[in-house]
């Protein structure tokens, strides 16, 4: 699974924060995911509400009630957190032989959570960053400030695929404690606060479906299809058999990407580039600016397969000339093949995926499973 473009690779999965949209109905009725800091416990549910009373209107006891939960959960979040730490510095040492010295001093830093802010974004562009959730996903991200080689990149790959595993499970345990959390304080708010609640603690996200596993779609919908405890731990341990593998495909993936982005650029303005600079990502976030009188459609239409297309999906914004339009149409004619041939290994992945799957999942919950091999959308 690792054929198709095989030079550099830089910025694993693909992932992104932020952008400028209105929040229709049907997207805020969808399941939503944790904000990554809160999912790796670099911040507590608690701290994000604690920091957010004011906006909840939380009285004094509230207040009082809540600083209590967060204490009682202290010794599991320290132990989690540690776990983390620990797993940040196994990736470390596995690294370092890739490494020279000067890399290994600098990618230290890396070996701490921090919570990153996105830029802003222009007049409702959508603007992405990585989520960086490994040592290998960061160390790549930062590849030029570390000076990687190609080589060092695809043995760096190949160390994250050794790690996978321990990495999901351990933000499947992170992700619970702090969902615990959560329902916990549930019951100190009133019907209004907790709606506002989740506002706080969770991201709105639209995923391409480009850079999308069965058992992440499985995740989103698994309440729909009615998935056990039981079915979904399942599920997970079955889908780090493959994690490697989807993270060798995103990898290609966004070295074709930023390929298509820099034949793109030369056709730009220097305003222009500075604003698709980031379009290489598969995510994008969602914020409230019901000012913007945008909607959930227009993230999906960001996220298109390739950069040509998001670049046409937001033409107007970035005031493309009648010329530039077709110059950008000719490079995407000229990358179509590639991007053919990488939509055909996601999709020989996936079936692969579901197969292993299958035995899982009931006939009914595999049939409407069939319809996760194809790119799609994922609504969060």
């Amino acid at each position: 699974m690792r054929t198709g473009t095989a030079a550099l690779r830089s910025m694993l999965w693909a992932a992104a924060i932020g952008m400028t949209l209105a929040i229709t109905a049907g997207l805020a009725a969808q399941e939503k995911v944790l904000r990554p800091e809160v999912q790796q416990l670099v911040q507590s549910v608690g701290e994000k509400l604690q920091a957010a009373a004011d906006k909840l209107g939380l009285t004094p006891e509230q207040r009082t009630k809540l600083r209590e939960i967060d204490s009682g959960q202290a010794e599991q979040r320290t132990a989690l957190r540690t776990q983390r730490r620990n797993l940040l510095q196994e990736e470390l040492k596995s690294l370092a032989s890739i490494l020279t010295p000067e890399q290994r001093e600098k990618i230290k830093e890396f070996t701490e959570d921090r919570i990153e802010q996105a830029r802003e974004s222009d007049a409702g562009l959508p603007r992405f960053s990585a989520a960086r959730d490994t040592l290998a996903e960061r160390a790549h991200s930062a590849a030029e400030k570390l000076g990687l080689t190609i080589e060092q990149r695809k043995q760096i790959i190949e160390t994250l695929s050794n790690h996978m595993e321990q990495h999901v499970a351990l933000r499947a345990k992170c992700r619970e404690a702090a969902e615990k959390e959560f329902q916990a304080a549930l019951t100190v708010l009133t019907p209004e606060q907790r709606s506002k609640a989740r506002e706080q603690i969770e991201d709105k996200v639209v995923i391409a479906g480009a850079s999308r596993s069965i058992a992440d779609r499985l995740h989103v919908i698994g309440d729909k299809l009615g998935l056990s405890d039981d079915q979904r731990q399942q599920i997970t341990k079955t889908h780090s058999q493959f994690g490697g593998k989807y993270h060798a495909l995103r990898s290609e993936r966004l070295e074709l990407m930023q390929e298509e982005l820099k034949a793109v650029t030369a056709i730009l303005t220097p305003e222009q580039r500075e604003k698709v600079r980031d379009f290489c990502e598969d995510r994008v976030v969602i914020v409230e600016v019901t000012a913007t009188g945008a909607t959930a459609d227009e993230a999906v239409k960001a996220l298109r397969e390739t950069i040509a297309e998001r670049l046409e999906a937001v033409s107007d914004k970035l005031g493309l000339s009648a010329a530039q339009r077709s110059e950008i149409r000719n490079v995407q004619s000229s990358f179509a093949g590639k991007f053919k041939a990488q939509r055909d290994q996601r999709v020989a992945l996936r079936r692969e995926e579901l197969q292993a799957l299958g035995t899982h999942l009931t006939a009914e919950q595999r049939e409407k499973a069939k319809d996760f091999i194809e790119d799609h959308a994922l609504a969060l």
